[in-house]
């Protein structure tokens, strides 16, 4: 993953063997980290509709309706880091 200028995590991704084992966890908590050390009052990302119980799990929340991105369901989702 990666933290943008604009307080949005981008790409977060993590390999089939891997999940499951709190890498996905590592990486999102470095990058909210990231974004309070910057002081960004929001933190967005557009997740895939799969992975929403993940990021609710850390906190953030669904706005908007679900939108279809390269053939898969995404929604925007936000937190304060």
């Amino acid at each position: 993953g990666r933290l943008l200028r604009t307080g949005t995590i981008g790409r977060v991704a993590v390999l089939a063997d891997a999940r499951g084992q709190g890498a996905g966890s590592a990486v999102l908590h470095a990058l909210l980290d990231a974004a309070r050390q910057r002081g960004e009052p929001i933190v967005r990302l557009y997740a895939l509709v799969a992975a929403v119980p993940f990021y609710v799990r850390h906190g953030f929340a669904a706005i908007g309706e679900p939108f279809v991105e390269i053939g898969v369901p995404h929604v925007e989702m936000v937190r304060a880091p």
